[in-house]
């Protein structure tokens, strides 16, 4: 158990997930497009917050359930979701948990576009993609301008992402997301007795 809540335990784990994975969207040189076709929890919420279009279903979700949890913002959500979203929905999201309907993503900017039904979601993404992204761009120029407009961004994620890393490593060495994980488990197995 003390092993479980050592910093060498947990550092190269957080490492990873907060500071690898999140930097390989965040500061990614080509087009990134999410489609989501159903909710988006935790640290995916927060990496695909780094997507430069997200497409969504009617019904999908976002949460992210950090600070229920005992944890803090990571994959870079503290400053992307401020930046997509807005200060008062990230304040929602990140400090409260909140479940987010896509209605309300798609109205602060988070969501680019909202399709009806399942069925045909990703024939419907791949058209829209093929008429928007055709022959009247110049590659090298939209690639380029990315690169210009995510620049201030991918700086700001760079400091940010080892805060972001630490303020977890700190918690799962005192234990915290691992009592309420502990504790949602036990609720679980009791509401299906």
């Amino acid at each position: 158990m003390e092993e479980m809540l050592s910093r060498p335990h947990w550092l190269p784990k957080l490492v990873n997930n907060n500071i690898d994975v999140a930097r390989a969207f965040y500061s990614h040189s080509k087009i990134l497009v999410t489609a989501l076709n159903g909710p988006v929890i935790g640290l995916t919420a927060a990496l695909i917050s780094h997507s430069d279009f997200i497409y969504a279903v009617s019904d999908a979700w976002l949460m992210t359930p950090f600070t229920s949890l005992g944890l803090v913002a990571e994959g870079g959500s503290s400053v992307a979701f401020v930046q997509r979203m807005g200060q008062g929905k990230a304040n929602e999201a990140l400090l409260l948990g909140r479940k987010i309907p896509v209605r309300e993503l798609a109205q602060v900017g988070f969501v680019n576009k909202v399709f009806e039904g399942k069925g045909n979601f990703r024939e419907q993404v791949m058209g829209d993609l093929q008429q928007t992204f055709g022959e009247h761009l110049v590659g090298s120029s939209l690639l380029g301008t990315k690169a210009l407009m995510r620049r201030r961004l991918v700086r700001e994620q760079d400091e940010q992402a080892p805060l972001e890393m630490f303020g977890g490593l700190d918690r799962f060495c005192q234990g915290i997301p691992q009592a309420k994980m502990g504790e949602a488990l036990s609720k679980s197995k009791a509401s299906r007795l």
